[in-house]
């Protein structure tokens, strides 16, 4: 049976969000039909599977389709509509989810991710004060703060305590003394989607 499936999220979303998808059945001469059964079954990101609620929105043939995204990572939606006059028809989407956190990382989850170091916690947390607010100054802070920004705080705060031991900001290379870029890459990379334009 043709049918018409539109994803209202394209191909991102964040845990929490509900996916909704949008299903309109037709017959062999294009025009809206009811078909005999819709369902939906989506495999989580473990690889088990769970299903969809469908909801008839109309004797038409259209159809919302939900899931509430509960974990982090890829989500597949297979979608099958069955007609014993029209025949079956399968309609498989995906969907990326992300993960996450009301607030920033604490002082304990950054000790966390630095494992064991030398640094005392008044260290760290003189490192956490400066890192979180220059990333507020260079980035736009959802109000969901997102995974990706608690990744590049945390490596902020590595990199900051690192330099310390390194106040002069060069280091011995083949051709002599190099000095230490300014910026980590992978803090920039992380906070890139979320810079603000900074006027000058």
């Amino acid at each position: 049976m043709p049918t018409i499936v539109i994803s209202e999220r394209l191909s991102t979303a964040d845990v929490g969000d509900t996916w909704r998808i949008w299903l309109q059945a037709f017959d062999a001469d294009q025009a809206r039909a009811v078909p005999d059964s819709v369902t939906a079954t989506v495999t989580l990101p473990d690889t088990t599977t769970a299903a969809m609620t469908v909801t008839a929105q109309a004797a038409t043939g259209l159809y919302e389709i939900t899931y509430t995204l509960a974990a982090a990572g890829r989500h597949t939606a297979v979608i099958t509509t069955a007609s014993t006059d029209f025949g079956d028809d399968v309609d498989t989407l995906e969907l990326l989810a992300f993960a996450v956190a009301a607030d920033p990382p604490t002082v304990d989850d950054v000790e966390t991710y630095l494992g064991t170091t030398s640094y005392t916690t008044a260290e760290i947390t003189t490192a956490y004060n400066a890192e979180l607010a220059a990333q507020r100054h260079r980035c736009d802070i959802p109000a969901d703060y997102p995974a990706d920004l608690a990744e590049a705080l945390c490596r902020r705060i590595a990199v900051n305590l690192s330099r310390r031991q390194n106040v002069a900001g060069f280091v011995e290379g083949d051709a002599g003394l190099v000095r230490v870029p300014g910026q980590d890459v992978e803090v920039r990379r992380l906070e890139r989607p979320f810079w603000r334009l900074i006027a000058r």
